[in-house]
C-alpha cells in the first residue's frame, strides 16, 4: 500500500533526438567539470606539500650552517 501522504515522482518520457544528445553532452561536460577540478586539487595539494619539503630542508640547512660558524 503507497502512504497517501507522500508525494509520487513521476517518470519523465525518455528524451529523444536533440535533447538526448544535450543531456549526454552536458553529463559529460559535468563529469569533465568534476574530474578537473579534483586533479587540479590535488597537484596543488602536492605542490603545497613539495613546498613544505623544500621550505623545510632549506631551514634545516641554514640552521646547520648558523651552528657551524665561529
Amino acid at each position: 500500500m503507497s502512504d497517501p501522504g507522500k508525494k509520487q515522482l513521476r517518470a519523465e518520457p525518455p528524451k529523444r533526438g536533440e535533447a538526448a544528445w544535450r543531456e549526454q553532452r552536458d553529463a559529460v561536460a559535468r563529469r569533465n567539470d568534476q574530474a578537473s577540478k579534483l586533479a587540479r586539487a590535488r597537484r596543488q595539494e602536492q605542490h603545497d606539500e613539495l613546498v613544505a619539503r623544500e621550505r623545510a630542508a632549506e631551514l634545516r640547512e641554514r640552521a646547520e650552517l648558523a651552528k657551524r660558524r665561529p
